[in-house]
């Protein structure tokens, strides 16, 4: 199945470029923090959960990108890929962020 010959079209391009340009954005805030620079992936010293959080912003970039360039080059593999690891990758994430939520580590003994 391929769906992407639907998508080969000039408004299909268009949106695609944006996709990508949407995902690099997404992943370099996530790299960086954005305006929050205590939540970015890219830097020391900063707590675990807002690093998971990052990651799946960051994963969340990555599927942007990948589906974007697979319609770009119109690479049904691509597209695959990208939905299938960015799928299982947010799901583990966020099922261990909503479980660190919900019962918060144990501060480390002294």
């Amino acid at each position: 199945m391929n769906p992407l010959p639907f998508f080969d079209t000039d408004p299909g391009r268009v949106a695609a470029t944006l996709l990508v340009l949407w995902g690099i954005a997404v992943v370099w805030t996530s790299l960086t923090g954005g305006s929050d620079p205590s939540a970015a992936l890219a830097r020391r010293h900063v707590q675990m959960l807002q690093r998971m959080e990052a990651f799946r912003r960051f994963m969340a970039g990555l599927v942007l990108i990948g589906v974007g360039g697979a319609v770009l080059a119109q690479a049904p593999w691509l597209l695959w890929l990208a939905l299938g690891i960015g799928f299982v990758e947010i799901l583990e994430s966020s099922t261990l962020i909503a479980v660190w939520k919900s019962r918060p580590p144990a501060q480390p003994r002294t």
